[in-house]
């Protein structure tokens, strides 16, 4: 099956599981990723020490990764085997955009059908981290155009093109992979999931560099915007079921007046 017809199967998917959702469910979810993509494209404002420290921190790996790119894309292209050749494909699909959507698809729908309720949040949050970031990626592929290792060299860039070989940054497949790994950490209590979610997501990344379609500083950053999208949606997510309300309560034909709090879970 090429791409573009995966693309197309996953997209029929979550089709058909998005119709399964209530009205006011379909609402709810777009309503949520405009909140949390806008969340998210203003979070520069909010920064404190610790953000800064981080967001510091990735601009230093990248920096680092950038300089050492070319070196990091030998040790790979010298270390190809026939074996890792046969496991490459496989790996490659957990980042390709129809089958993860399918996947997600798959997931909501077996949690509707069993009414397992951390299913369907875990596939409805994976999705909207994927749509954000997906969103996030390829405004920042498009605007920095940087050429693929297979067609030019790392520092080869021609900003604001619509040539596919010029998209290398930040990776798509890595992006996508981690958006959903850190939202499935992220619901599930259990250091396992994590491991193993985080574990496959870091082989796609691993997959990229192998097949010579991404440089490592790619990689990473593409890693770095997947996960705290994910993470932030997780957290926005159990913050507005958390979150309390007051409601006033006023009659003054009786002469009561009042409030009732309330807390959502």
């Amino acid at each position: 099956m090429t791409h573009a017809k995966r693309c197309l199967a996953g997209m029929l998917l979550v089709i058909t599981f998005v119709q399964t959702l209530h009205a006011a469910d379909f609402s709810d979810f777009f309503r949520n990723v405009g909140e949390d993509f806008t969340y998210l494209a203003t979070s520069p404002t909010r920064l404190d020490t610790e953000g800064a420290l981080w967001t510091l921190g990735l601009v230093g790996a990248t920096g680092i990764l950038y300089w050492q790119d070319q070196n990091i894309r030998h040790w790979f292209k010298d270390h190809r085997t026939s074996t890792l050749d046969n496991i490459s494909p496989i790996v490659e699909k957990f980042g390709v955009f129809g089958v993860d959507l399918a996947f997600l698809a798959v997931y909501g729908g077996t949690g509707y059908l069993i009414e397992n309720d951390k299913m369907k949040e875990t596939a409805l949050l994976s999705l909207e981290s994927f749509l954000v970031s997906g969103a996030i990626t390829v405004g920042i592929k498009g605007a920095v155009g940087r050429a693929r290792p297979d067609v030019g060299g790392k520092s080869d860039f021609r900003p604001f093109t619509i040539d596919l070989d010029y998209t290398s940054f930040p990776s798509g497949h890595a992006s996508d992979a981690f958006s959903i790994a850190s939202v499935f950490a992220g619901m599930y209590d259990n250091p396992l999931v994590g491991v193993a979610t985080y574990g496959i997501a870091s082989l796609v990344g691993l997959q990229r560099l192998y097949v010579d379609r991404h440089w490592a500083s790619d990689v990473l950053v593409g890693a770095a915007i997947g996960t705290v999208v994910g993470r932030t949606v997780v957290y926005l997510h159990k913050e507005k079921k958390d979150s309390a309300y007051v409601i006033p309560l006023v009659d003054p034909s009786a002469g009561r007046y009042g409030i009732m709090v309330g807390k959502s879970f």
